[in-house]
């Protein structure tokens, strides 16, 4: 089902035929219910609050019915703290802004014959970038019609003089429209950055934006890129409004560190996958201590606080990234935005039902109970 048969669906489940009893629910109420309802079906699927008792993975039902949301993530860590002086030190990892659920977590480390390693810290990289705003750069730019989209957008050294120099960010390859096509002009955007420019969706390395793009810039190639207005007209983003004049947007341009200082070896080594050991808090300390339960190399023990994942290390190997698979924050259903559920299609039909049971209660109808029981049977 995409989003405009799931409202069909809620509605003619939800209202008696033609008796317009449930006429009045409005398509950002649907909305809301169905992503309620989403969030209900992954967190039943992914434990075990359900009637067989079983999580994920522990039926194929189970795996098909989340496998659309199983995500890879791989990032290098920054050191944070040494916990022993030459015996233990803590590594960072920041979680993905989606993060959900962990699946699993592994790292690539640094290794040399089990013997005692020094190292180095290694200095920020300073990341010249800029972020854009979706929802803003689109009403903006958009000629305000649902035929209308942006035809480019490009990045301008003074937006108050038209002889300046001009660098494009991005020019679709598709014909779209807005707001229906909204995904597919996302996905267009993050994989045909023009050249000089990397695009990433609310993400890149440890800087998060969400509902934005982060515009990575090439200053080499484009020097000129100038976030202090007080050396010369501040750089701006312009999007082509299609049958329209060229509206100016100004996004916030920014210079900044993707990640604070790294561990990296002293001296050669080999690198080495190996799969972490989490730890709960209050056991982190005794098993450290413990020369039989202590990390190691072939099983770095790590603990979950906040957004992140910290990694601990002996003297003897140094992390170098860390990968985890998890099960990530799906995209909300929007109707207006033309956005589809992104679970499997088999799951669509179970989460109007409970949607519809969902309305039903609220609206005290005497078919709750029905609708309960359907629900009942999707297990």
């Amino acid at each position: 089902m995409n989003v405009t048969e799931m409202h069909i669906a809620v509605q003619q489940g939800v209202d008696k035929i033609h008796s317009l009893q449930a006429d009045m629910l409005l398509s950002e109420e649907i909305d809301i219910e169905l992503n309620k309802n989403m969030s209900r079906f992954i967190n039943t699927k992914y434990g075990k609050n359900n009637m067989y008792q079983k999580g994920f993975e522990e039926s194929q039902k189970r795996i098909d019915d989340l496998r659309t949301l199983v995500t890879e993530y791989e990032a290098s860590v920054t050191f944070k703290e040494v916990l022993q002086e030459g015996r233990i030190f803590v590594d960072t990892f920041q979680l993905p802004f989606n993060y959900m659920y962990l699946v699993n977590q592994s790292s690539r480390l640094w290794i040399d014959r089990c013997k005692p390693m020094t190292y180095e810290l290694e200095n920020p990289v300073d990341v010249a970038f800029f972020t854009l705003n979706l929802n803003s750069f689109v009403s903006n730019n958009a000629a305000g019609d649902s035929t209308a989209f942006i035809e480019s957008i490009i990045m301008q050294e003074d937006i108050d003089d038209g002889a300046s120099t001009v660098a494009s960010i991005w020019t679709p390859t598709i014909a779209a429209s807005y707001p229906t096509d909204i995904e597919a002009i996302k996905q267009d955007i993050i994989n045909n950055p023009g050249d000089g420019f990397d695009i990433y969706w609310e993400q890149y390395s440890t800087l998060t934006y969400p509902g934005n793009f982060i515009v990575v810039v090439n200053t080499e190639l484009y020097p000129w890129f100038n976030a202090d207005s007080s050396m010369s007209a501040q750089t701006q983003a312009v999007g082509q409004g299609a049958g329209s004049a060229p509206d100016a947007y100004s996004p916030a341009l920014l210079m900044d560190s993707a990640y604070s200082e790294k561990r990296v070896p002293g001296a050669a080594s080999t690198r080495l996958m190996a799969g972490n050991r989490f730890s709960q808090q209050d056991d982190i300390f005794t098993l450290l201590k413990d020369p039989f339960n202590s990390t190691k190399h072939t099983a770095p023990l790590t603990t979950i606080r906040g957004q992140a994942i910290d990694v601990y290390t002996s003297d003897i190997f140094i992390i170098d990234t860390v990968k985890i698979t998890y099960i990530r924050r799906p995209n909300e259903i929007s109707l207006s935005l033309g956005v589809d559920c992104e679970l499997p299609d088999h799951a669509h039909q179970e989460i109007v039902s409970m949607a519809v049971s969902s309305i039903l209660e609220e609206i005290s109808d005497p078919r709750y109970k029905t609708a309960v029981g359907e629900v009942s049977r999707n297990e």
